[in-house]
């Protein structure tokens, strides 16, 4: 083919992969399969862990059938018919690697990059799904907003903060801030000080890695960066080490600290930025109907504590 169709094929990769469910969506369905949405909020706390090794397993297995659909729907998108016909299958086959053996490179290359980025979103969105199955108030960066995030000094790399931004800014001590990283970079090393500079007490660096160096956790502890990850990851890859914290810890710890503010007083704008960041999460999940009748139960309770104008 032509450096021209080469390129006219990748481009259709990228708008037909679109079409792929979200990471978010392939995280719901699996929380629905499982049952996940029958569960009281004491099972969560109980079997965090279990639920997010779950999560993953289903999570991949749904997501490898998507992408076995999305590949085998594109490369049929090369076949061309009459140039094949009369052929011998090996021939065929023979005759369509050689021809388009460009456009399935990058097919394969965009499958892999597809799946380094998708991965870190599912994980945010089983961390999410775990918040609100244990009734964990709080609000992710992806619906309230990145920027409103980075306005407000909490961090880009913050994924979620409990009870909420408002919270945050009223009191950060008793607030936690959590970042979801499935592994980590050796920038995590220099991030106890962006941490510093919000004047958070502390936040929990959920992951999954199994490789943290002994120099990489000190940094992160005494930075007041607290590791959280599975039980079984802690227990084969630290030794139970005391410094690394369970899945059900964290959320322990956020359940806590959220429990300080259940007879704050807030102001008129507080109140009114509140409603508005449970009104974005309402709509980022729309289609994801556990997780929207959750926060629109939020708000319905947040609204009778509004006094009327």
């Amino acid at each position: 083919m032509t450096k021209n169709t080469a390129d006219d094929f990748k481009a259709l990769i990228k708008e037909e992969r679109k079409k792929l469910p979200t990471p978010f969506d392939v995280s719901y369905k699996a929380f629905i399969d499982l049952g996940y949405d029958k569960k009281d909020k004491e099972w969560f706390f109980d079997n965090a862990s279990e639920f997010v090794e779950n999560m993953r397993s289903q999570g991949w297995t749904d997501f490898k059938q998507y992408e076995r659909k999305f590949t085998n729907a594109m490369l049929l998108k090369l076949v061309e018919p009459e140039k094949l016909k009369g052929m011998d299958p090996v021939k065929a086959i023979e005759t369509f690697i050689t021809d388009h053996s460009d456009e399935m490179y990058n097919l394969l290359l965009s499958n892999t990059q597809s799946r380094r980025s998708r991965t870190g979103k599912e994980f945010e969105a089983i961390i999410e799904l775990m918040l609100i199955g244990a009734d964990i108030p709080a609000e992710a960066q992806g619906a309230v907003g990145k920027q409103k995030f980075m306005d407000e000094k909490i961090g880009k790399l913050v994924d979620f903060v409990s009870p909420g931004v408002v919270q945050y800014l009223h009191n950060k001590v008793n607030t936690v801030l959590i970042s979801a990283k499935t592994t980590l970079r050796e920038r995590w090393q220099e991030v106890p000080e962006e941490v510093a500079r919000t004047g958070a007490r502390e936040m929990f660096l959920a992951t999954l890695d199994d490789s943290i160096s002994k120099e990489t956790q000190d940094i992160l502890y005494e930075g007041n960066i607290y590791i959280a990850t599975t039980a079984n990851n802690k227990k084969q890859a630290y030794n139970n080490n005391g410094r690394i914290f369970s899945f059900e810890d964290m959320l322990n710890r956020a359940s806590d600290m959220a429990n300080k503010w259940n007879n704050e007083s807030y102001s008129q704008e507080e109140l009114d930025h509140m409603c508005d960041h449970l009104e974005r999460q309402i709509k980022s999940h729309k289609n994801h109907k556990y997780v929207r009748d959750y926060y629109q139960n939020k708000l319905t309770e947040l609204k009778k504590i509004i006094p009327e104008n």
